[in-house]
Parts: structure tokens; sequence; C-alpha cells
């Protein structure tokens, strides 16, 4: 079995399968930029040119309400632009407005696990047609992004809204469309690629080596030995039993280390607090058996996982069913081999 491996998805896991999507296009009423010019974001780059190319009546690209536990429908992105600058970087215009009646705290929304509050690091660009993820460009010698900040200034008041911008490293010239993904919204497909005004102190700003990586997720293989099921805001891998133990053990076998390695690269690339870990069987033998054989196996997998999940603050949650929730027909040796499995379910 091979399963690729990488950082990041969105939080977010296999692009571009995408369940739950909200994508007005000319439908809704822009955001963006209020005239003055100035960058509402703040911070050490916070104030430029806005070159930015929205829809030509001046409506948004896309606009996709927050996922987002605390704050949910009250807080609204909208893409504005995805600009070219020049042969090498891109520059993402958006807009986060409270539409609640509480103020809204930015300070680590669109931020990644393991990144920079006050900032939009946890943004990430999709090229489906190569099969990338970009990442924001990192400033040479710091760990912040090339992006706006909003440190000291990261509320929203009710009825207001900041403006955000995030470079990128560009795609190959013949991509003209590029999907948005974040860590509070469902992903923004075919945002269309524009050429934007020069902006120096995007195009010119020193910056580390550009992170552009593979697509990422263990995805359905010919052989049947993985799935995974992305929904909305939540990633469901299922690994074949065969792979993990031999029959009837619940001892990990040396086969199950690079595929649970790289499941463990997902929820350390993941915002999941929680990682439910569920065991199963065929109907083969009887209750007796398989219940304490799928409970060991999800616990066989939750210790292993500890040990290679790297990021703090992950619980993990165990249960073994038996025989009783198959996904397959335990009439058929092919149906009894999807049912012998083990299930990890963790937010994006």
């Amino acid at each position: 079995m091979n399963v690729p491996t990488g950082r990041y998805p969105g939080w977010r896991s296999f692009l571009p399968i995408v369940a739950v999507l909200l994508l007005l296009t000319s439908c809704v009423s822009g955001g963006g930029d209020d005239g003055s010019g100035e960058d509402k974001a703040g911070g050490s780059d916070g104030s430029q040119e806005d070159g930015s190319q929205e829809n030509a009546n001046g409506d948004p690209l896309a606009t996709s309400l927050t996922t987002d536990t605390d704050w949910g429908a009250d807080l609204q992105f909208e893409i504005n632009a995805l600009d070219r600058l020049g042969e090498d970087r891109l520059r993402l215009d958006l807009t986060a407005s409270n539409n609640g009646d509480e103020t809204a705290k930015l300070l680590h929304v669109l931020t990644a696990p393991t990144g920079v509050s006050s900032t939009p690091d946890g943004v990430n660009l999709i090229d489906t047609q190569n099969g990338n993820r970009h990442l924001p460009l990192m400033k040479t010698g710091e760990e912040e992004c090339l992006c706006a900040t909003w440190q000291g200034e990261d509320s929203i008041q009710a009825g207001e809204e900041k403006d955000i911008w995030v470079a990128f490293p560009a795609p190959p010239e013949d991509v003209t469309a590029m999907t948005v993904s974040t860590p509070v919204t469902p992903d923004l497909l075919d945002i269309p690629l524009s050429e934007g005004d020069g902006d120096s102190d995007i195009s010119d700003a020193p910056v580390e080596d550009p992170e552009i990586r593979p697509l990422t997720g263990i995805q359905d293989d010919i052989d049947g030995d993985s799935s995974r099921d992305d929904t909305g805001d939540e990633t469901s891998i299922m690994l074949a039993s065969d792979v993990l133990f031999d029959t009837d053990e619940s001892e990990l076998t040396s086969d199950a280390d690079e595929t649970l390695e790289q499941v463990a690269q997902e929820i350390d690339d993941s915002s999941a607090s929680t990682v439910e870990i569920d065991g199963h069987t065929d109907n083969t033998g009887n209750d007796s058996i398989n219940g304490p054989l799928s409970e060991e196996r999800a616990e066989a997998v939750k210790e292993k996982l500890e040990e290679l999940v790297t990021r703090d603050g992950v619980d993990y949650e165990t249960a073994g069913h038996g025989s009783s929730d198959p996904v397959g027909n335990n009439d058929t040796e092919e149906g009894r081999q999807k049912n012998r499995r083990v299930t990890i379910t963790f937010e994006k």
C-alpha cells in the first residue's frame, strides 16, 4: 500500500475532496477596500496599495461563513482577489466580517496549529491541477509569514470588518485558478488568478525557500487497505486490520509503522484536540473474542500514535465494537476483510 506523506489539511486532509462548501459568486456584497488603500489588519506590513482585481461588479470572488465553534455564522470571510505579483509570488486578499452582535476575536482563527498568533499563516492555497499545496511565504530569519498581522488589534467590533492579505509562492503560468483552504471555513474552490499591480513591499521582500508540498492524505487504495471520509471539518481514516495486525493478534506488525506515521502527520497538521480510535472485526468467531480483540487493537493504535504525534494537547479515546458495526457483507471474504478495520477520526 502506497500512502503519500507531507504536511497540512487543513488542517486539512487530502484535497480536493470537499464535503461542505458555501461558494458564492456575484451574489454577495463585497467587503474589501474602503477606498483608503489601507490594510485594516495592521501589523508591520499592514499598509499597501490594493491592486486586487475583484469581479467586474465589485463583488467578492467567494464568501464563506466560518465553522469556528466560538463565532459560527457571525464571522464571515470574503475572498476579494488572488493576484500574481511578478513571476514567483501571489497575494491573497480577503476580508473578515463580524455579522454578530458581539466583538469577535481573530487571535488564532486563521493561525496554523503551530503557527504565530494574530497571523493568517494557517491559510493555504491548493493547486489541484498539479496536486500541490502552497504554504504562506515566510520572512527570512523569522517565524512570521509575509502577511498582514493583527497583533494587539485582534478584535472585530460588531458590524465591522478587517482586511487581510497573505503572500504565497506562485504556481506555474498555466494555472488559472486555485482553492483557498483556511482552518475555519470549507474550502473555497476555483478562485481565479489575476495580474495584480506591482507591490515591491511583497514582491521584493526577502523570504525563506517556498514551501510547496504534494497534496497529502491517505486515499482509497485499489486493494482496499485504506479509505477515508472527509465530511465538513472532520476526517475519518479507515485502516484494514489485515495490514496492521496478524490474524487474531493485537500487536502491530512492522508494516503498520509507515501507515501510522502518515496518520500521525495528518494529526500533527490538524487542529484536532481529540482523536477517536475505533476497532472493528468481522463476524468470524464470537463476541467474547471479537469485542476484546477490537478494543485491544484500538489501544495498540493509540499507543503508537501517542509515540508518533509530536503536537501537544491531543487526547485519545478508544473503543472496541467487535462485529457490531459492519461496513461490508460478512457473507463474503471481501466484505469480511472490509469489516476488519481500525478507524481513526479527528477534526481537520
